[in-house]
């Protein structure tokens, strides 16, 4: 079973790599399998960067960006119309 986590994200450049990072440590110790899907919300900061050169060392975290109508609930959306596991979570980009 792939579990797919969904984070939508607003300028979260402060906190994202920890939270990908906490993520990636839990799923990768019980041995799942899974994809990270960061949706982009109209960031200015280097928020989609950061996830970009974290996909590069894991192939299972990507970033998209959520090109409709700025907002959490439409990034959620988008990212449910992009991810592929058999399960989906939403995930804070702080973690929270």
């Amino acid at each position: 079973m792939k579990y797919s986590i969904v984070i939508p994200a607003h300028n979260e450049e402060s906190c994202i790599q920890a939270t990908i990072d906490l993520l990636v440590e839990k799923l990768s110790s019980e041995k799942f399998d899974y994809e990270i899907i960061v949706v982009c919300d109209h960031c200015t900061d280097s928020t989609k960067s950061i996830v970009e050169e974290c996909g590069k060392g894991n192939p299972s975290i990507r970033a998209i960006s959520n090109l409709e109508s700025a907002g959490f609930g439409m990034a959620v959306r988008c990212g449910l119309e992009h991810f592929s596991g058999d399960a989906v979570a939403i995930f804070m980009g702080d973690a929270s």
